[in-house]
Parts: C-alpha cells; sequence; structure tokens
C-alpha cells in the first residue's frame, strides 16, 4: 500500500493584503479621533468666571494675556507690548470695525489687563470684551 503525496510546492500567485489593510485602517481612525479631540495651538488660559455675558458675533481678534505676561493675538505670540500695538494697528487699517476679545488668565496681574484695555482704546477700536466663563445657572463655580 502506497502512500499518496500531494505536492504543496505551488508557487505563491500574490500576497494577502487583507490584514494589512484592517491595520491601516484602523490605525487611520485612531489618528483622525485623536487629532479632532486634541488641539495643537491650544494655550492654556483659566478664564475668570461671571454671572452676565453675551456672544460676540462680528468678527473678532483674540487677545490672550497669560499669568507671566506673555501676548498672544490669534494664538500667535507677540515679542512686547509694542509688538501687540504694531499688530493691533495693522489689523485695524484692514477692517476698520474690528473687535477685540481680551482672553486674561484669571492669575494675570490687573495692571497687564488694564495696558492692553489702554491700548485698544487708543487705536480708536471701539469694540471690546473680555473673555470669561459663564457661571452656572445655581450661580457656583
Amino acid at each position: 500500500m502506497g502512500l499518496i503525496q500531494e505536492n504543496n510546492d505551488d508557487i505563491i500567485s500574490g500576497i494577502n493584503i487583507t490584514p494589512l489593510v484592517d491595520i491601516m485602517l484602523v490605525l487611520l481612525i485612531i489618528f483622525m479621533l485623536v487629532s479632532s479631540i486634541v488641539d495643537f495651538n491650544a494655550i492654556k488660559v483659566e478664564l475668570p468666571h461671571a454671572a452676565t455675558g453675551e456672544e460676540i458675533k462680528n468678527e473678532t481678534v483674540s487677545v490672550m494675556i497669560l499669568q507671566n505676561g506673555d501676548y498672544y493675538l490669534a494664538g500667535k505670540k507677540m515679542d512686547s507690548s509694542e509688538g501687540l500695538r504694531t499688530n493691533l494697528t495693522i489689523r485695524k487699517q484692514k477692517n476698520p470695525d474690528i473687535q477685540v476679545v481680551i482672553s486674561a488668565d484669571k492669575k494675570t496681574y490687573h495692571e497687564e489687563v488694564v495696558r492692553v484695555i489702554d491700548m485698544v482704546r487708543k487705536l480708536d477700536i471701539k469694540s471690546f470684551a473680555i473673555n470669561v466663563e459663564q457661571l452656572n445657572p445655581s450661580g457656583n463655580e
């Protein structure tokens, strides 16, 4: 009685890429989810709380003042208060009806906030606001 051996030495005619495609799709979905959650240009500012306030609907530019006194205009760090003044002047020339929203960390010195408000007024920017976090209806933080 003889054993019949099959010849399994056939040449593989193609590469199975299905597992690779599955892994790549999972990675793509993970990166898409993570990139929508993470804000890469975010600057951490702890805003003070207020019970009143309203949303601004016209074109605005954001001025942030960090606790250490650094200024940011529309997310871009300014070298000094003069750099901030120059950039605000340019924006005012492009759009005379510009609105400025000042976001200062709650631990920022009052003097820094007043300096920016004074700068905005001297540039004849009529509309500006101070950004705060709204308290919940019970009045607690």
